[in-house]
């Protein structure tokens, strides 16, 4: 789900920051965006041809970009300082994904490493630039792409990766883009909504509304990945973990670290009460103004005793299955990361199992830890929405917490 599908008062962009040869020219793409008549003849200026040739191949830059998840062969790809190839690593992790951009362009991906597209009856070959210093924690390899954090203006597009593009047929000209990462959060429709369980169903308990108000919340936990991008844009190259088999999985910082992470990219640590709302599943997802807010136990069944975590509860003979472990990866299950099956409501994923969460929690401070993981055993009473314990912001090896943070958009 992008921030484009969900309201319409935010579209999603490119946006082109980068120069024409020695032009300064500035260039913004909005999508969707209408189709404009082709020329029926080429521009005589090269400069003007370079930039229709660019405008031209934005939807297939974009594609690369979102849906690099669908190159990625079986065998995997030919970039061992880039990506691992493992296993237990969801396709979704290379959507939106810089390593993956990497990849490509370094041949890594295709033979031919260039997207071509047909214009005024010639074809042309986009290529991009390894115009960027390398990492050398990463690879000595000069880069496609830098990542950067700019101050909010306008749709507040705080951080974004900027790449360079050439054409094989026109030397001399390039044109420097940023692309942002749409592909990792959701939108939060606007309701109203219940916080953690009450104890008798007829109370109201506490509600809370976000009317008027744009939140996106992680799709994913924050991955070592991009812990390692903050790192390298805040001067932390030393703690750049160098491993690429490690970069898909959780970042276990430190609450405190957690906080100066989301903050650095004009984020919060998610809050509890937004957890509840993204995973707690709406009577009626069209009325958002229900006479009375249900809290579900679980994001697949409204009682807990209808899941296979209520059936584990009474049974203690209960053997967990496959589909069991892609709704939520408990004690016993085969390790993966970036799943989709265990998608809530809205868009998010993670809801039970897995790892333990870090939430910030205004209402009750000391109730901020999602248990429900997967250390804890399938008939844990912890497997359930709502419950929570409580974490000194330290981590632990016997009990290691992921985060996800959460963006707040003002038109």
């Amino acid at each position: 789900m992008n921030r484009d599908s969900n309201t319409s008062i935010i579209p999603k962009i490119i946006l082109i920051l980068g120069t024409l040869s020695v032009l300064g020219i500035f260039l913004l793409f909005f999508r969707p965006r209408s189709e404009e008549s082709p020329r029926q003849s080429a521009p005589e200026s090269p400069q003007e041809l370079f930039t229709q040739v660019i405008a031209a191949v934005e939807p297939r830059i974009l594609e690369l970009w979102e849906e690099g998840d669908t190159l990625i062969p079986v065998e995997g790809v030919n970039c061992p300082d880039e990506i691992a190839n493992r296993p237990e690593v969801g396709k979704s992790y290379y959507q939106c994904q810089p390593h993956l951009w990497q990849c490509y362009w370094q041949g890594g991906v295709s033979d031919t490493p260039e997207i071509p597209i047909k214009l005024f009856g010639n074809t042309y070959h986009v290529m991009a630039n390894a115009a960027f210093d390398s990492i050398p924690e990463i690879s000595p390899l000069p880069r496609f792409y830098q990542s950067i954090k700019r101050s909010p203006v306008g749709l507040n597009l705080r951080h974004g990766y900027v790449m360079e593009l050439k054409v094989k047929e026109l030397p001399g000209f390039f044109q420097r883009i940023v692309l942002s990462d749409t592909c990792r959060d959701a939108y939060l429709p606007q309701r109203i909504y219940g916080y953690g369980q009450v104890k008798d169903r007829r109370e109201e308990g506490f509600i809370w509304d976000n009317f008027g108000r744009h939140l996106f919340i992680d799709k994913f936990y924050v991955s070592n990945q991009k812990a390692n991008e903050w790192f390298s844009m805040s001067g932390q190259n030393s703690r750049i973990i160098k491993d690429p088999v490690k970069w898909p999985y959780p970042a276990l910082l430190s609450f405190e670290d957690q906080q100066k992470y989301c903050g650095f990219l004009g984020k919060r640590v998610l809050e509890a009460k937004l957890f509840d709302a993204a995973t707690m599943s709406p009577t009626d997802i069209k009325n958002g103004l229900p006479d009375r807010v249900i809290r579900p136990q679980t994001p697949w069944q409204r009682d807990l005793r209808l899941s296979f975590l209520g059936m584990a509860q009474t049974n203690p003979e209960y053997q967990l299955a496959p589909l069991d472990c892609q709704l939520a990866q408990v004690e016993g299950c085969p390790f993966t990361i970036y799943e989709t099956d265990s998608a809530t409501w809205m868009g998010i994923y993670y809801a039970l199992g897995f790892f333990p969460e870090s939430l910030k929690n205004t209402i009750e401070p000391e109730k901020n830890l999602k248990v429900s993981s997967r250390f804890i055993p399938v008939a844990s009473r912890w497997h359930e929405l709502g419950v929570r314990g409580t974490w000194d912001g330290v981590q632990s090896r016997d009990m290691p917490v992921a985060f996800r943070c959460y963006e707040e958009v003002v038109p």
